[in-house]
């Protein structure tokens, strides 16, 4: 099966994401890995596959279209084998240090070629810390840089990291947050063109159904007044450029080293689509990871895709996926009349009731989510034998 997403014209040839963006603790929450479990993951910068290893499955085996993305989790894996708990906060970037190239230094020769080769030719990337080199933190520090100072100063800054009750955060929000220059960042600064520019990949609109600046205004509000800014690490990230060694991603916590460490050998990391690498395999997958991927495809992929998962899960398999601003989920496999009209095949193709979407479950962990901007978070559970 043929990837829409690998043949479009996004370019893979750069870091995009050099931190996982969604929230690990809803998605382990949604999986619930067991030690039988063999799991699939979206690799991106790796963060969440690596979290994965932390519930102890059998196998993880993480993907990805892009060598820069998959040169990066190799670089982070051999950090994490190599280093104590410190030296890897050290080298990721989270605290200031000097002796990054000298790290890399000692564990280049266990890299593979292709990947040493990368970062010998990007070692600057490595002196920056290598969890600030994607092009969607890149972004985030053009807005934290040059665009927030235009809006708040930085004691109003602050003053959103402070503890407050949801009341003291909706009052903090309505007198001195959301002024007028901050509803105006969101139709200049986060417009699908600019955010496609310097953000994501233009190419990752093309199926947009909803106005991303509308969304993400609607989406900040409930995250700085419902959820708690000051136990938001991807919060105090946006706006501060790093993270407090107090509230971390689940990855980098010291109470997940060791597990992560003690797994490594469990995760395989793998350069394909994931239409091309299903079709390859001869085994059942229990939980599958999706990150936000059925964004980028049109409806009918979505669809054949959903198709190609299903063959290759086992039964009860569980999934767990994002939607920012395309509406991807097991009521959009089924065929409408019209184009079960239009071409009778459909009929027999329509796959919805292999899946269940466990609505009630993944709406209460939206409802947590901290990496706010996804306007969906679906968990559907694999239907085989007729079971419910």
């Amino acid at each position: 099966m043929k990837s829409e997403v690998k043949e479009n014209k996004v370019d893979f040839s750069l870091i995009r994401y050099s931190q996982c963006w969604e929230d690990t603790e809803i998605l382990l929450e949604s999986l619930d890995i067991s030690e039988k479990d063999v799991c699939f993951g979206i690799l991106s910068a790796g963060d969440n596959v690596f979290s994965m290893l932390t519930e102890n499955p059998e196998k993880v085996i993480a993907l990805d279209i892009s060598f820069p993305q998959i040169a990066l989790a190799k670089l982070k894996r051999e950090i994490f084998k190599n280093f104590d708990y410190e030296e890897m906060l050290e080298f990721m970037g989270i605290k200031n240090s000097s002796k990054r190239i000298g790290m890399y230094e000692k564990i280049r020769e266990k890299l593979e070629k292709d990947v040493r080769d990368y970062w010998d030719l990007n070692r600057e990337a490595i002196e920056t810390g290598v969890i600030h080199i994607g092009k969607f933190e890149k972004f985030f520090k053009i807005f934290r840089e040059k665009i927030l100072p235009l809006i708040h100063n930085k004691k109003r800054v602050e003053g959103l990291f402070e503890k407050k009750s949801r009341q003291e955060r909706e009052e903090y929000y309505n007198k001195h947050w959301n002024n007028f220059r901050w509803k105006l960042m969101f139709k200049l600064f986060l417009s699908k063109s600019i955010v496609g520019k310097f953000g994501r990949d233009k190419e990752f609109f093309r199926y947009a159904e909803k106005d991303i600046s509308e969304e993400m205004n609607k989406r900040s509000k409930y995250a700085l007044c419902e959820l708690d800014s000051y136990e938001n690490p991807y919060i105090h990230y946006i706006m501060m450029g790093n993270y407090r060694l107090d509230c971390l991603p689940y990855f980098l916590r010291r109470e997940n080293f060791e597990n992560i460490r003690k797994n490594l050998h469990k995760l395989e990391i793998v350069q394909n689509s994931v239409e091309e690498y299903l079709d390859e395999i001869d085994f059942k997958i229990n939980k599958f990871n999706l990150s936000d991927i059925f964004e980028y495809m049109s409806l009918e992929n979505y669809r054949n895709l959903m198709k190609k998962i299903y063959d290759n899960a086992d039964n009860n398999a569980i999934l767990a996926y994002w939607n920012l601003i395309v509406e991807r989920n097991s009521a959009k496999l089924n065929y409408t009349e019209n184009e079960m009209k239009e071409n009778i095949e459909n009929k027999k193709n329509n796959i919805e009731k292999n899946f269940q979407r466990m609505e009630e479950f993944d709406k209460k962990l939206h409802k947590k989510d901290k990496t706010f901007f996804y306007t969906d978070f679906v968990v559907e559970k694999v239907i085989k034998y007729g079971n419910n």
